[in-house]
């Protein structure tokens, strides 16, 4: 398959950026090469693939993941899969929940008070108000993370990350209408030891990271890992009414984890996680012009002060005909945050009413997960009219206390103005598949995933201070229940040359729920599940003699009364039903090794998503009318019509013993909108990553830089007051990180 970009927009400047970073990649990767010319030519594996008996080329495809919730080769997984193993993970490089995005085509993310993503144009585009839920399901070692903003900062400590395109209902305990971004936590070593690392770069970047591995036992059947993490990052933004840059982020996390042989056929697993993060950043919101060159004019002092943990326990147990597993988690998380509210540092002159405003949130969520799986021993292994099976359980209690702000700077935090929401919710979910081996190369899976979901909350509006922002004092409450079906089907067929050809028909289901905000009318926000239906065609195959390895998938998917915000006064929102939109494109992912050195991969995605059909009214206390919005035909927030990646690594191992190394990668987005007005359009995005390093036996130094173009875009945009408001994304860092063993 040939790809042409001409349909591109700004096609002269993508081909600009695009040849400017391949030479760059290039350059970086060859000046070592010309530095040295005693190398040896050894080939050196620096990854978690395996190196097959056909030659020097390393499948990717032969990473062993557990997307589908049990271990196989990338390769075999009838699923887009996008991949980043511990190599690429961490400082320099996929260090955060954004940067996860840059794995994958036609994956998204953007910051509110936490990450979320979309995918193939399906998640949860815009701030929904607190307490709001994913699109895209995040699974931290198995275990579902109900609130966006409970999701750690760091990529700290991980085996690897999956990004699992598409909506998922009959593996995973929770429904991912959107797909799923797997975190999946390096497991304790069976020998004493561990690692440190210490890495300084601009504007007073510093982190500090540390893992310890402690058998328990002399015959190795308990083992245990602690990794601890430090970390000062500034947010790069200068704020004029300071006239300094704002302080930006500080974090603590760790993570303790046990794991044991119980009997022979039974293991556990257990881990305690926390993260303290203070963020002493006045916001950065600004309007777009200011924010775009990463400035800000706030006046307000304003703090974010976060705090998440958990603890999970994990049982698994192996039948004779199938592994039981348990998986029992609790998750809380707690907040506090305040902000300038005028997003400027205008003068207070009450004869024009401006005057100096503060707004911010609080936020205590909790949740307990049960989870249950049964999955036949003969997964993956199947011979011609064989059977193999997954069941399942999930149970989820989630309780939410939480409220936003707005008023006057001078007012004391307990006498704002203020909405409040006081929730609870059960979630109970059964879900399984079968796989037939119809023949020694064709199978077949058919499953589904049963649903029921009840939610009760309170909702309050209150004004101690009498300035009555969200409006008069009001108080309701609502207690709304779900239930959906959601069956898939796929067909699969091995090739000869040890590809897969699939097609897949799949369901998503994304639970309605309640906000904190009153309808017009006076009643309380309420609003229906959202439900997908996606058709897909993928092929997996080695290419080039076996010199490549190629990934193809042609996707459709018709979603139905997506949620999405509705201002209806500048200070009132709702969250409401969109009626319909479609989402359809094309990914395809390539990687080859062009030399026994150096190996290149390849990304492009194309991405069609808008909205068919979504008209929504309501009464004004404004205008004392009702007002009408017709979004139909706009496209999806979030949702750029091109992404594309390009990615180099390079690495030669010296006479000495040493071996030197290099890396690049490019990622580029079109423009996209961040709300279905979409009167503002994100400019293209052209985002270059790079590093050049040696390591010796127990130790490895790097320089590398992020955003290396210093390219100018946003993390965040609304419309407030008829002005463009945003924050700026991290501009160009660099830094020097050094890494030891021992």
């Amino acid at each position: 398959m040939t790809l042409h970009f001409k349909s591109l927009s700004n096609t002269s400047a993508f081909y600009r950026h695009l040849w400017q970073t391949t030479a760059l990649l290039l350059l970086a990767s060859a000046v070592p090469t010309f530095a040295q010319d005693s190398l040896s030519q050894q080939v050196v594996a620096a990854d978690a693939t395996e190196t097959l008996d056909d030659g020097d080329f390393t499948y990717i495809g032969e990473i062993v993941i557990s997307a589908r919730r049990v271990e196989e080769r990338l390769a075999d997984a009838p699923v887009p899969v996008s991949v980043a193993t511990d190599d690429k993970l961490g400082t320099g490089g996929i260090d955060n929940l954004r940067d996860i995005a840059k794995l994958a085509p036609n994956v998204q993310a953007f910051e509110a008070s936490g990450t979320s993503f979309v995918i193939r144009g399906v998640g949860s585009q815009s701030v929904q108000g607190i307490g709001s839920e994913a699109g895209v399901g995040l699974f931290a070692d198995d275990v579902y993370l109900g609130n966006p903003d409970a999701a750690p900062q760091f990529l700290d400590d991980l085996e690897r990350v999956e990004v699992v395109r598409g909506s998922q209902g009959t593996l995973y305990g929770r429904n991912t209408i959107g797909g799923a971004v797997n975190l999946v936590s390096r497991e304790p070593g069976d020998v004493f030891g561990g690692e440190t690392e210490v890495s300084i770069g601009s504007d007073g970047y510093f982190r500090l990271r540390g893992g310890f591995d402690a058998p328990l036992t002399e015959d190795g059947r308990w083992l245990s890992r602690t990794f601890l993490s430090l970390t000062q990052q500034p947010d790069g933004i200068t704020n004029l009414a300071t006239d300094e840059d704002d302080l930006g982020l500080k974090a603590s996390s760790g993570r303790f984890t046990l794991l044991g042989q119980v009997t022979d056929r039974t293991e556990l697993k257990f881990t305690l996680d926390a993260e303290k993060t203070d963020n002493d950043s006045r916001g950065g919101w600004a309007p777009v012009p200011l924010a775009l060159e990463h400035k800000s004019d706030l006046d307000n002092p304003a703090h974010r002060d976060d705090k998440r943990y958990g603890a999970m326990l994990r049982i698994d147990h192996d039948f004779d005909f199938a592994t039981f597993s348990s998986i029992s988690a609790y998750r809380g998380f707690e907040e506090d945050m305040l902000l300038d509210g005028d997003f400027t540092a205008g003068p207070y002159d009450p004869s024009v009413g401006a005057f100096p405003l503060q707004q911010g949130q609080v936020q205590d969520q909790s949740q307990f997960t049960q989870e249950f799986r049964l999955s036949s021993n003969n997964q993956g292994d199947l011979s011609a009219g064989e059977l193999s099976w997954n069941a399942g359980l999930f149970f989820m209690h989630e309780d939410y206390d939480g409220y936003q702000f707005y008023d006057l700077a001078g007012i004391s935090a307990d006498q704002t103005s203020r909405n409040l929401l006081n929730r609870s919710g059960d979630t109970f979910a059964a879900f399984g598949n079968f796989t037939y081996q119809a023949t020694a190369d064709l199978s077949l899976t058919v499953g589904g995933r049963y649903t029921y979901e009840n939610k009760k909350g309170n909702v309050a509006v209150a004004s101690p201070s009498g300035t009555f922002f969200f409006g008069p004092p009001m108080q309701g409450n609502a207690d709304v229940s779900f239930n959906n079906f959601s069956p898939e089907a796929s067909i699969d067929y091995r090739l000869r040359n040890g590809g897969l050809l699939y097609g897949r028909i799949a369901s998503g289901f994304k639970s309605g729920g309640i906000s904190q905000f009153f309808n017009a009318d006076g009643s309380v926000n309420t609003f229906d599940p959202e439900t997908s239906t996606t058709y897909e065609v993928g092929l997996k195959t080695p290419v080039f003699n076996d010199l490549g390895w190629l990934e193809l998938n042609v996707f459709h998917t018709d979603w139905e009364d997506q949620h999405a915000n509705v201002f209806i006064s500048d200070f009132q929102r709702v969250t409401a039903n969109a009626s319909s939109a479609t989402s359809q494109g094309v990914e395809v992912t390539f990687r080859t090794d062009l030399t026994q050195d150096l190996s290149f991969g390849a990304s492009y995605g194309y991405l069609d998503a808008s909205y068919d059909d979504f008209v929504y009214s309501y009464f004004s206390a404004g205008s004392g009318s009702t007002q009408t919005v017709d979004y139909s035909g706009n496209d999806v927030p979030l949702s750029p019509k091109h992404s594309a990646g390009l990615s180099l690594d390079w690495e030669r191992p010296l006479a000495n013993g040493m071996t030197l190394t290099a890396n690049g990668a490019y990622t580029y987005r079109s423009s996209y909108t961040f709300d279905p007005v979409g009167a503002y359009r994100q400019p293209d995005t052209h985002l270059v990553d790079a590093s050049i390093g040696v390591r010796g036996d127990w130790w490895e130094v790097s320089l590398w830089a992020t955003n290396l173009l210093d390219d100018d875009y946003l993390d965040n945009y609304f419309l407030f007051g008829g002005t463009d408001y945003g924050v700026g994304a991290p501009g160009r860092r660099v830094g020097l990180t050094f890494k030891s063993v021992w």
